[in-house]
């Protein structure tokens, strides 16, 4: 290895995605793409379970013989029913979000009096809601007041 590519393998920033290799860190988000699909590509192909995981496979889950992946486990599941419990599946799905809708504009209505009762930190909570931010308490709640 060159001495600008030890710089890059060992480079030292916090990230994510970090590799411990004889007692150093190595930071693959400063590497280009290639070289760190390599060194990815490199390091599961010592561990099968690693391996199967960047391939997009759920190790040790097979149904019917077939391999679950993160792609086709959803077929897994709508096999197994029949067209009518698909259905109702789908119903209740749009129900619930219906449901969830209709509750999260019942909660997001204050009146004025709630709004002047709350501390300056609520209010800016309540406004964060409705993506508004002020410095001061009356027009954060008039600002509220009329997003909602």
């Amino acid at each position: 290895m060159r001495e600008e590519e030890k710089k890059k393998f060992f480079a030292r920033r916090p990230n994510h995605q970090t590799v411990h290799m004889g007692g150093k860190k190595v930071a693959l988000d400063n590497f280009p793409e290639e070289e760190k699909n390599k060194v990815l590509k490199r390091l599961s192909e010592k561990d099968e379970v690693a391996n199967e995981g960047r391939l997009g496979k759920l190790p040790g889950i097979k149904i019917d013989g077939k391999q679950v992946t993160k792609d086709n486990i959803k077929d897994f599941e709508l096999e197994r029913m029949s067209n009518e419990e698909i259905e109702k599946v789908k119903e209740n799905i749009e129900a619930t979000k219906d449901h969830e809708e209709e509750k999260v504009k019942e909660e997001n209505k204050y009146s004025k009096k709630e709004l002047e009762a709350m501390s300056f930190k609520e209010l800016k909570k309540v406004g964060k809601k409705f993506g508004t931010t002020d410095r001061s308490k009356k027009n954060l709640i008039s600002e509220i007041l009329n997003l909602q």
